[in-house]
């Protein structure tokens, strides 16, 4: 069998990960209760680019910290773990996954980690009844499906675009405009979502280009972009796409700032990385000094995990957190009544303050503004949270 074929029965046999789980919550019958949470998002290559591994460990250190309190739902001690499963990032895989997740009877699914995997997996949790709590999917096409059971942290596509138009034509002060996306959902959602919120403030959009999700030859589309001679170029591309984009941007001697979203912040940040001067970031979240408690947050999460935090790491935690908190309200784990009780909750987060729109979307999702000076992203303005 090759690899694939492998890899496919494994995910369908629900063989998948269980972290969180022994030895603290080895309970006999009559001592207490185990509910597992499902993650789901690529886990394979542990690249710092990879935002799937600091998410499961925001989302690990929820549950250890869960089973330190010694929580009590339905009268019984309950300990929490968490089960995960590596969709590859690929739409199908997330499919399989989903189905094995919802097999090994998980209460709530955190994940997955991209617009293309969370919409392919939503209606099979939808149809069992269970929630699924987003902390890195972005597109607005999430909460936009009309099911009840999704759950999005971060702003949606229709959000951030509003406030990336705002930040290009108010304190960018940008008059030609390039688009360059990167061929995926999100990427075309963002590019198309960012123009039409442009086009009432009367700004030109000199060119749009598009480029495949995982291309790294940037000659052609930006050479003509060049030639239309804009002074912003909008990138939608996201992770390791992005270093290939800046090394050829840089090459070709382009002479317009740049803006990006939160999918193409570097893995240095704080620091800019290989971002020129003057490059603009809208990124999910708050700034640290605006966190309360985050500090206590860092300490503890940087003597257990080396995974970078990010705001999808605190959205992650925060998702944990906050489908615990349910429960205990609750006083039970019945997965449909979890559903309704994250639709009432108001629940103050690392990442922020938290509580969700009909139709699951967060209700005044947090992000950052930051400008590149002198070789680090500092914060121009906070909006949200």
């Amino acid at each position: 069998m090759d690899t694939l074929g492998k890899r496919r029965r494994l995910l369908q046999s629900g063989a998948l990960a269980l972290l969180g789980s022994l030895p603290p919550w080895a309970l006999a019958a009559d001592e207490g209760q185990a509910i597992t949470f499902g993650f789901a998002g690529g886990l394979g290559a542990k690249l710092q680019s990879n935002i799937s591994f600091s998410s499961r460990d925001g989302a690990l250190q929820a549950i250890e910290e869960a089973n330190q309190r010694g929580i009590m739902i339905g009268g019984k001690l309950t300990r929490f773990s968490l089960r995960l499963a590596d969709d590859q990032s690929e739409p199908n895989f997330a499919r399989i996954t989903a189905n094995a997740l919802i097999a090994a009877k998980v209460a709530a699914v955190i994940g997955h980690d991209t617009t293309d995997t969370s919409v392919a997996a939503l209606p099979i949790y939808a149809d069992a009844g269970i929630a699924m709590i987003t902390p890195t999917s972005t597109g607005r096409v999430i909460t936009a499906s009309g099911y009840d059971n999704v759950f999005q942290l971060p702003g949606h596509t229709g959000v951030t675009t509003g406030l990336l138009a705002e930040a290009a034509a108010g304190i960018i002060r940008a008059r030609r405009i390039a688009v360059l996306e990167n061929g995926t959902q999100l990427g075309a959602a963002l590019a198309e979502g960012f123009i039409q919120n442009l086009k009432p403030l009367g700004i030109e959009i000199v060119t749009r280009e598009a480029v495949a999700p995982k291309s790294s030859d940037f000659n052609a589309p930006l050479s003509r972009l060049k030639n239309s001679a804009p002074d912003l170029l909008f990138f939608t591309g996201v992770g390791p796409q992005v270093s290939a984009f800046l090394q050829n941007f840089q090459r070709l001697n382009l002479r317009c700032r740049l803006l990006v979203a939160g999918g193409a912040v570097n893995t240095e940040f704080p620091h800019a990385g290989s971002y020129p001067d003057n490059s603009y970031l809208l990124i999910h979240g708050l700034p640290p000094e605006k966190r309360p408690g985050y500090a206590e947050f860092e300490k503890s999460y940087r003597s257990r995990f080396d995974t970078a935090i990010s705001a999808y790491t605190m959205f992650a935690y925060d998702a944990v957190g906050m489908a615990i908190e349910a429960m205990r309200r609750l006083d039970s784990a019945n997965p449909r009544q979890l559903i309704a009780e994250l639709h009432k909750m108001k629940y103050k987060g690392i990442s922020g303050n938290i509580s969700f729109t009909a139709d699951g979307s967060q209700s005044n999702p947090p992000y950052t503004l930051y400008q590149a000076n002198q070789q680090y992203w500092r914060p121009v303005k906070a909006y949200g949270g």
